[in-house]
């Protein structure tokens, strides 16, 4: 039986807290040895150039067909003496707990905190096509000079957005999407009508009465 959208929703918070946990312990492993800065451009690159694009060696990490020693077997031979040692050990110790599968959730917390450490702000903008650089540059300069801080832009596409755009700033969301006004749109009209009727039915019970 298909799961509920109040599953999903639980199911999603459940592994960002687990990618919060874990994100902090890798911070943590990171900064004493140094490497805070390589270890997440590293991290970002397995995600985004081996995960997302190899699905042999996703299926042999994140997979369940595997066992735990031979996951970690192949970590080695797929990373060994090419990934920075702290990413390295940190991949063994989330398949040890069998957390493999939250790999995207614990980067995405990892880099949210390292930003948060380092006073910048995390926007995302989502829009329906593709933002172009020049319109990046832009936006990120004017959200800038309106918050008084740096940002670090992330550009996300969603064709049900229509046009303008969505911005996620922290727990905040400004929708100036065509979206968003078309749904205002509706519900304004609908109100109208409804007001509309609710008159018109008072007319006819007054005219009746009278």
């Amino acid at each position: 039986m298909a799961g509920t959208s109040s599953d999903k929703q639980t199911f999603d918070l459940s592994r960002q807290r687990i990618g919060s946990v874990y994100a902090k312990a890798l911070l943590g492993a990171a900064d004493d040895a140094g490497q805070t800065d390589v270890v997440l451009d590293e991290f970002g690159s397995l995600i985004l150039d081996v995960i997302d694009q190899r699905d042999d060696l996703r299926h042999a990490i994140s997979g369940s067909i595997l066992s735990e020693d031979q996951r970690i077997a192949v970590l080695d031979k797929a990373f060994g003496g090419k990934m920075n040692p702290v990413l390295l050990t940190f991949l063994k110790v989330v398949t040890q707990h069998e957390r493999q599968d939250c790999l995207r959730e614990i980067y995405a917390a990892a880099v949210k905190l390292n930003n948060e450490r380092l006073g910048l702000v995390e926007v995302t903008a989502t829009t329906a096509t593709e933002l172009p650089q020049e319109m990046s540059d832009s936006l990120t300069a004017s959200l800038k000079a309106k918050l008084g801080r740096e940002v670090v832009l992330k550009s996300e596409v969603d064709p049900s957005v229509i046009g303008g755009l969505v911005l996620h700033v922290g727990d905040t969301v400004f929708d100036g999407s065509v979206a968003n006004r078309l749904k205002q749109l509706r519900q304004k009209a609908l109100e109208t009508t409804a007001q509309q009727a609710k008159a018109s039915l008072e007319r006819f019970t007054n005219s009746t009465q009278s």
